[in-house]
């Protein structure tokens, strides 16, 4: 009995150690997936692919085809996303997920948008569903071993995509209304609290926008509860229409309430500006600085 159990045990023991070393081995993927995201303003862009190798190949116009469609990577074709509504190549295209390929040459590319952003390679590929499409100048890079695609925000409403692979690189611009898409927010806003309107009031100021408007949305802030930092963007307005007396009414109230609540904000922030507009604004009647 004891022989058997022995036995017994040493062939489990051998089950699971066959199980264990079994199992297949795993390599590192040819051409790996790879992401990259950017936001600019208010616009965010993702762009999915595979990154392939150069490993000593020649690519261009051997492994890559000239003035042929390509999938911009390896295996599933590249797709890149926009959650707003953008402009790319001077070509206006909606909020939404696509395929992005192109057609390389030796002295411009093709970059083109389609529609059908989960196709495998461009076997299925369909110029009638393209939603863009135009074409840039290719440069020369560094050596780049594998494909790689970088997106740089320059602005608020405009940011840069890059691709670069072995010794070439092409980039092409994506713009946004991000202004645009910012009013209309404000302008449905309903209900809005104190900081919303004065968040309203700082972006029509800080944008040399309708100055009216402006004002309406700082009285509405004001009106709705006093804090040094809507009195003082309050008085700025004034200030600015020329409005010295209420402007200095504004700016004294936002130095005491800052002067009471006396947080970082303001300290760092705030103090000093208010400061200078209480000096700017000077008295109404005689035009003296305090």
């Amino acid at each position: 009995m004891k022989n058997m159990k022995s036995l017994l045990l040493g062939t489990i023991i051998s089950l699971t150690s066959f199980s264990v070393y079994s199992q297949n081995p795993t390599y590192p993927a040819a051409s790996p997936a790879a992401s990259v995201s950017q936001t600019f303003g208010l616009t965010k862009v993702d762009i999915n692919y595979s990154s392939p190798g150069v490993k000593g190949r020649q690519i261009w116009g051997a492994l890559v085809p000239y003035d042929s469609v390509w999938r911009t990577g390896a295996n599933k074709i590249t797709d890149i996303t926009f959650n707003t509504d953008v402009t790319v190549g001077g070509q206006k295209v909606k909020k939404g997920r696509y395929a992005l390929a192109t057609i390389p040459g030796k002295m411009s590319w093709t970059i083109i948008l389609n529609s059908d952003a989960d196709q495998w390679g461009v076997y299925s590929y369909k110029k009638s569903l393209d939603v863009a499409r135009f074409n840039v100048s290719s440069q020369t890079c560094d050596m780049k071993e594998r494909m790689t695609f970088m997106i740089e925000a320059n602005s608020d409403s405009t940011a840069t995509i890059c691709l670069c692979w072995e010794k070439v690189k092409v980039s092409f611009d994506i713009m946004a209304d991000t202004r645009g898409i910012v009013l209309k927010s404000i302008d449905d806003y309903a209900n809005g609290t104190w900081s919303t309107y004065a968040r309203a009031a700082n972006y029509y100021l800080d944008n040399n926008l309708d100055i009216k408007k402006a004002q309406a949305w700082a009285m509405m802030s004001v009106n709705m509860k006093e804090q040094y930092s809507n009195c003082y963007t309050y008085a700025r307005i004034l200030h600015m229409q020329g409005n010295n007396k209420d402007a200095l009414k504004y700016a004294t109230e936002a130095k005491t309430l800052g002067d009471k609540v006396n947080d970082e904000n303001y300290q760092n922030n705030y103090r000093d500006k208010i400061a200078k507009l209480i000096a700017d604004c000077g008295t109404a009647s005689g035009g003296k600085k305090k």
